[in-house]
């Protein structure tokens, strides 16, 4: 069960992409924050050097609090809500997707956040449904010095 982890594991992303009828991929991945230089928004995002890789953009009114945010598109800079990308290898071709549906769950825990995120996006012409679970990633103390703009 992914929810059971140890306290001697890291903090890590768990994602799972789906692709009708029956194809899956699974990864997990290392995870961490930034806290971005506006103090309303944080990233949390898990890469690997082989090229799997998710990036979620929370932007919250006042506080980053216990809440479901939903997906909002990106480049979107002020309306509270997660934009959420996934890149992922499927026989060396990279694939890549932003949700553009879906919600992001948000658990608070002190100074770790934990929860998940289940929305879709299209990747080469395909619906493509994706859960995503997090655990215990720490949240910085203090704001990254590279603003968390969008860039046209």
């Amino acid at each position: 069960m992914t929810g059971c982890r140890g306290p001697d594991q890291p903090p890590s992303l768990d994602v799972v992409v789906a692709f009708p009828p029956r194809d899956t991929v699974r990864f997990s991945l290392p995870a961490r924050t930034h806290r971005c230089t506006d103090g309303r928004t944080i990233l949390l995002e898990g890469v690997i050097p082989e090229g799997n890789g998710v990036l979620v953009r929370l932007h919250f009114p006042d506080s980053l609090v216990a809440a479901t945010y939903p997906v909002v598109a990106p480049g979107d800079p002020t309306t509270p809500g997660a934009v959420v990308a996934v890149r992922y290898l499927l026989r060396d071709t990279p694939h890549a997707f932003f949700f553009d549906s879906g919600a992001v769950q948000v658990r608070r825990e002190r100074t770790k956040i934990s929860g998940r995120a289940d929305g879709t996006g299209i990747e080469s012409g395909i619906w493509t449904p994706t859960h995503i679970e997090y655990h215990d990633v720490s949240l910085p103390t203090r704001p990254d010095t590279v603003p968390c703009n969008f860039q046209r």
